[in-house]
């Protein structure tokens, strides 16, 4: 018999907790992503492609943890697919998308500082984690996000605003 009864998904058992609160924040990662790629699309194509891919890897992600979970018997204390998408799409309603360096170089620092609280989170996570096979996962999960943290540097200070304010843009 799993875990985590059907009925009971939105209140997981405090050993299933760390399995469901890392699953909706892949899943808020993800939907971060896809916006940010989004936004950027008709001005900074580039970055627009790496936030899809960002937004890639956590899917990726996130079907690991489905995997963990059919593994071991608690997938029904992950949220069912259908209420995930109904639950994103109300959330991403309205979209605004970036027309000029200055609010892209702002942009990205946002995302970076995201990125690295997702780090920390990953990491704590990983530390605390009693649930079979998830410490393991959250660690993998964290050597992402530290590559995910120093693209996202890296981008940020290749940023035209960003090497003005520096001195070393053009």
């Amino acid at each position: 018999m799993p875990a985590c009864p059907p009925e009971t998904h939105a209140h997981p058992s405090p050993v299933d907790q760390p399995l469901s609160i890392t699953y909706d924040h892949e899943a808020r990662e993800m939907e971060r992503y896809r916006g940010l790629a989004l936004s950027f699309l008709p001005s900074h194509p580039h970055v627009s492609r790496l936030m899809a891919a960002l937004g890639i890897e956590c899917e990726q992600r996130l079907a690991a943890l489905e995997t963990l979970a059919e593994r071991l018997e608690r997938r029904s204390c992950l949220p069912a697919p259908l209420a995930r998408r109904r639950d994103h799409a109300t959330q991403y309603r309205q979209h605004l998308f970036i027309r000029d360096d200055a609010t892209a170089a702002q942009t990205l620092s946002y995302a970076l500082a995201f990125a690295q609280h997702s780090l920390q989170f990953s990491e704590l996570m990983a530390r605390h984690c009693q649930l079979a096979g998830l410490d393991t996962l959250l660690t993998r999960f964290a050597d992402g996000k530290r590559r995910e943290c120093r693209l996202l540097e890296e981008l940020r200070d290749q940023s035209p605003v960003t090497a003005r304010a520096t001195g070393s843009f053009g």
